[in-house]
C-alpha cells in the first residue's frame, strides 16, 4: 500500500516523547535515542533496514542538528537478522551491511533533514513464511543491544491471497456511473483473500493512460492511483482471511477529473486500455503502530501520548514487521464502463478514448 511502502521517519521527530506516567523534560539533556524502521518482503530481492538517532539537545537547536549526519547516525553498529524455527531454533545468521540508499536507487527527499549520506542496512538473503526473523542491533561503544521480531506474510498461496475475481481469466472492470431513481448512487465492490497474519490491508486500482496530441503527434504514458476505497464488513486484523473493498462509483470518475485535468486543446485525447489493480498487505505490528499514532489527542489531554514501538531495548522505538503484495495488470474495462467514461457528464471533457 502507498501508506504502507512509504518510509515513517516520523518517528525520528518523537525523541522527545515519554511514557504515559512520566513528565517530558522540554530542556533534557544531550540524549541519544536510536530510531528503526525496517518492512521485510518477500516480493523484495533485497532488504532494508533503516537505522538512525533521535536526539535533544538543550544546548542546539533541533533544526540545526537535523542537518548535519553525524547528528543522526551511528558509527559503530553490528547489526543481524537471526533466522529462526517456528520453535525458536536458529537457522542461520545474516549480517547485514552498511550502504548508501543514493548509490542504491533510493535517493532521499528534500527538505529541513540533510540529504547525504543516507545510510541503511542491507541484506539479500530470501525471506522463509515458515520462519521468523529477529533483528539484533548491537552498538559496540555502549554495548546496547536492541532487537525485535517477526514473521513473514505467506503470497505464495493464490487461493488465500488476491481478488477473488481474478481467478476468472475473463475479468473485466465495470463501474458505469448511474444515478438510480430513487438518487442512490451505484456502488463497485472487490472481495479479497487474505493471509490470516495480515494486520492492515489496502487496495489500489491504476488507471493508466497515453496523452496524446492527434495533430502534433506527441505522446506522454501516464498513471494515477486510486486507493479511496472502504472495507466493508468487519475485518480483524489478524484473524480475518477475506475482506471486502467498496466505492461509489462516482468516485472513480471525479477521481479521473482530478488525475487527469482539462486537456490542453481540443487535439489532445487520453487513450486509456486497461488498469492494474494491486493488493498490498502489512504485518499486525504495522496496524498497531498505524491505530495508536492516529489518536492525536488534544489541549485537553492530561498526558502527552507515546509512539507504538515493538523494537525492545534501551532508548530506543520503531517499526519492524512485515509487508507483501499481489497485483493483477492490464485487467480490461466493459464496454458500459468504457462508454459512461466517454460519455458521463463528469468525465466527458477529459476526451477519453479506447
Amino acid at each position: 500500500m502507498k501508506k504502507i511502502i512509504q518510509s515513517i521517519l516520523l518517528l525520528a521527530s518523537a525523541s522527545g516523547l515519554a511514557s504515559c506516567n512520566e513528565k517530558l523534560n522540554i530542556a533534557a539533556p544531550y540524549k541519544n535515542i536510536t530510531v528503526v524502521y525496517g518492512l521485510l518482503n518477500r516480493a523484495d530481492t533485497a532488504h532494508y533496514v533503516r537505522i538512525q538517532k533521535a536526539f535533544m539537545d538543550e544546548n542546539q537547536s533541533a533544526i540545526d542538528m537535523a542537518k548535519i549526519a553525524d547528528s543522526n547516525f551511528y558509527n559503530s553498529l553490528s547489526v543481524v537478522v537471526k533466522e529462526l524455527t517456528s520453535a525458536g531454533s536458529l537457522v542461520t545468521t545474516i549480517p547485514l551491511a552498511k550502504v548508501d540508499l543514493a548509490i542504491e536507487g533510493f535517493p532521499k527527499a528534500t527538505g529541513a533533514f540533510f540529504n547525504t549520506p543516507n545510510y541503511a542496512f542491507k541484506f539479500k538473503h530470501p525471506l522463509n513464511a515458515a520462519y521468523t526473523y529477529r533483528l539484533v542491533i548491537t552498538n559496540t561503544q555502549t554495548g546496547n543491544v536492541d532487537s525485535a521480531t517477526t514473521n513473514i506474510i505467506n503470497n505464495d498461496d493464490p487461493s488465500k491471497f488476491g481478488i477473488r475475481e481474478w481467478k476468472s481469466g475473463l475479468y473485466q472492470l465495470s463501474f458505469e456511473q448511474v444515478i438510480r431513481e430513487n438518487g442512490k448512487m451505484d456502488e463497485t465492490s472487490f472481495d479479497a483473500d487474505i493471509p490470516n497474519s495480515v494486520g492492515a490491508t489496502e487496495l489500489i486500482l491504476r488507471f493508466n493512460w497515453t496523452d496524446s496530441n492527434i495533430v502534433t503527434g506527441v505522446s506522454t504514458k501516464k498513471h494515477a492511483d486510486f486507493n479511496s476505497f472502504s472495507l466493508s464488513g468487519n475485518f480483524n486484523p489478524g484473524v480475518s482471511t477475506n475482506v471486502t473493498f467498496i466505492t461509489q462509483n462516482k468516485n472513480f470518475y471525479d477521481f479521473l477529473v482530478d488525475a487527469m485535468g482539462k486537456p490542453e486543446s481540443a487535439n489532445q485525447y487520453r487513450f486509456m486500455d486497461s488498469c492494474d489493480m494491486i493488493l498490498y498487505v502489512a504485518g499486525i505490528e504495522y496496524q498497531r503502530y498505524r491505530d495508536l499514532n492516529s489518536n492525536k489527542g488534544g489541549v485537553t489531554a492530561d498526558e502527552i501520548r507515546p509512539l507504538y514501538t515493538n523494537i525492545k531495548g534501551k532508548d530506543v522505538m520503531g517499526l519492524f514487521t512485515t509487508r507483501t503484495y499481489t497485483q493483477k495488470l492490464q485487467i480490461g474495462l466493459t464496454k458500459d464502463t468504457r462508454d459512461s467514461l466517454r460519455s458521463n457528464s463528469i468525465t466527458r471533457d477529459l476526451n477519453i478514448r479506447f
